[in-house]
């Protein structure tokens, strides 16, 4: 199973309240379908539920923060050997392995979109809708090292896609405790660079606070920079914890509407091996 994590800090297309309280209905009801088929079918070995508490900006560049809880599923198929369904937050998919190292498999997301009144400096400016995202990925595992590709297209017409590629090593590998290091960084193609940062005529012209015109093309928009923890009391209960910071880049962090080009995240929660 590819090692996505839940949130990084610069997510796109991210706001708080009535839609981060939303993107929580529709991680929890993707945590309780994985659970409500789990208690219709005997599990594989493997199969895991965890629950976490993400702290992270409201939007990409933002300076204000949301909390809001996010689950992850691992659901080895006891019926096709060498297949998982999985969810990480609000992306899912299934891993298909090709070996020992390498797996493969289709992806599906859920983006959230971002309203004017997220921060001040959005007023005026309209808003962004929610997105339904689909693409696929290659995740490479050796030992303590693991690497990850991950391409996703906006089912919303001119939201753009973004390539995520990411690297973990484990620092720490005892039975009871891990230790994880990892980094993602994502490239944006011109269309997704310039909804999540770009300024357009029409939203200068309603801007309260007289925005510019701006655009935004492609390149890497943000980097993420992460530590992770991770004990297990026993064979099933285990408790995780992770830190991080991310940074914008290029035309991303010099949009006008960003308001803090670096920023920290965090996560805490709670997990169940079968």
């Amino acid at each position: 199973m590819p090692a996505f994590r839940s949130i990084p800090s610069s997510v796109p297309r991210r706001r708080a309240s009535g839609r981060a309280r939303h993107a929580s209905r529709v991680a929890l009801g993707l945590l309780a379908l994985a659970a409500g088929s789990a208690a219709h079918a005997q599990l594989a070995p493997g199969a895991s539920l965890n629950l976490d508490v993400v702290a992270t900006p409201r939007y990409a560049g933002a300076s204000a923060y949301r909390v809001l809880p996010l689950p992850s599923v691992v659901l080895p198929s006891g019926a096709i050997p060498r297949l998982t369904f999985f969810t990480e937050g609000l992306d899912g998919g299934a891993a298909w392995a090709l070996g020992p190292h390498l797996s493969v498999g289709p992806l599906i997301g859920f983006s959230i979109g971002r309203k004017q009144d997220d921060a001040t400096i959005l007023n005026g400016t309209g808003d962004l809708k929610n997105s339904f995202q689909y693409g696929a990925f290659v995740h490479w595992q050796a030992d303590r090292l693991g690497l990850n590709v991950k391409f996703l297209q906006s089912a919303r017409g001119g939201y753009g896609n973004q390539v995520t590629l990411g690297a973990s090593y484990a620092l720490l590998a005892l039975p009871r405790d891990r230790v994880t290091i990892s980094t993602d960084a994502v490239w944006s193609n011109g269309s997704a660079a310039q909804t999540d940062f770009g300024i357009d005529g029409a939203q200068a012209a309603g801007s309260l606070a007289h925005l510019p015109v701006y655009s935004a093309s492609s390149g890497f928009s943000n980097v993420d920079l992460r530590l992770a923890y991770e004990h297990r009391f026993d064979a099933h209960w285990s408790l995780r914890a992770s830190a991080g910071v991310g940074t914008l880049l290029g035309d991303a962090a010099d949009s006008p509407i960003v308001e803090r080009r670096t920023s920290v995240f965090g996560t805490l929660g709670v997990g169940y091996r079968f």
